[in-house]
């Protein structure tokens, strides 16, 4: 498994090192598919989707595609998928990204791709594995189940007993402060990571721990929302 799960995509040399490492070779030589059904559910200025998508682009792929999971029948984007070397999964919201996997039926084989493929998840695309997706939602008073019309929420591949939430301390969140971690730890019920916008955690085995790759800073509660790291 090769997994970088990233706040704000690959924005420093940072991350985009781990990426090369995780591939193995160039990224000129590495065809990637970007997820994006996170960010379609939002209304309103999609400048900031656009450029991330020329971000990622000026990467220098070999090819670069752009996939929503639940826009072309599952045949289609199941090659799409297999067909790439590198899975974006978009940021936007998390709820409905599992969804978009579960309803597409492509849920059922994201465990092979995850064995086969480097995933990078980008915000709400690195938030789609936990078991305490439901939690979450209950954890940080999010409504997008009642916005979305959605009855529940389930991880898109449950793989992490741990729950991760992105842009700690970012300037257009302004209440993502260390107190608000904290305050929302310990309504969670299971260990948590939060992480700013430098900082991304590489998964090989999700029974272990993650790698932190950062330039920036994160906190890592445990349970009972004590801070045990750094």
């Amino acid at each position: 498994m090769r997994m970088l799960l990233t706040s704000n995509g690959p924005q420093n040399e940072v991350t985009r090192d781990a990426i090369t490492e995780l591939l193995g070779a160039p990224i000129s030589e590495a065809r990637v598919v970007v997820v994006i059904d996170a960010i379609l559910p939002f209304a309103g200025d999609s400048s900031t989707f656009v450029d991330h998508l020329r971000l990622l682009q000026r990467m220098g792929w070999a090819e670069f595609d752009v996939l929503s999971l639940l826009a072309v029948p599952h045949s289609i984007a199941e090659s799409r998928l297999r067909s790439a070397d590198v899975i974006v999964g978009y940021g936007g919201s998390n709820v409905w990204l599992a969804h978009a996997w579960q309803a597409s039926g492509l849920d059922a084989i994201l465990p092979d791709l995850l064995e086969r493929k480097v995933y990078v998840g980008w915000s709400a695309g690195s938030m789609i594995f936990s078991r305490l997706q439901a939690a979450a939602v209950e954890a940080f008073d999010d409504d997008e189940l009642e916005v979305f019309g959605l009855s529940s929420t389930a991880p898109a591949a449950p793989l992490f007993d741990w729950f991760l939430m992105p842009h700690l301390g970012a300037p257009y969140f302004e209440d993502a402060s260390d107190e608000w971690a904290a305050r929302h730890a310990a309504r969670l019920g299971g260990p948590s990571w939060f992480i700013d916008d430098e900082t991304a955690l590489l998964v090989r085995d999700p029974r272990r721990d993650p790698e932190v790759v950062s330039s920036g800073r994160w906190l890592r509660f445990d349970a009972a929302g004590r801070v045990t790291a750094p």
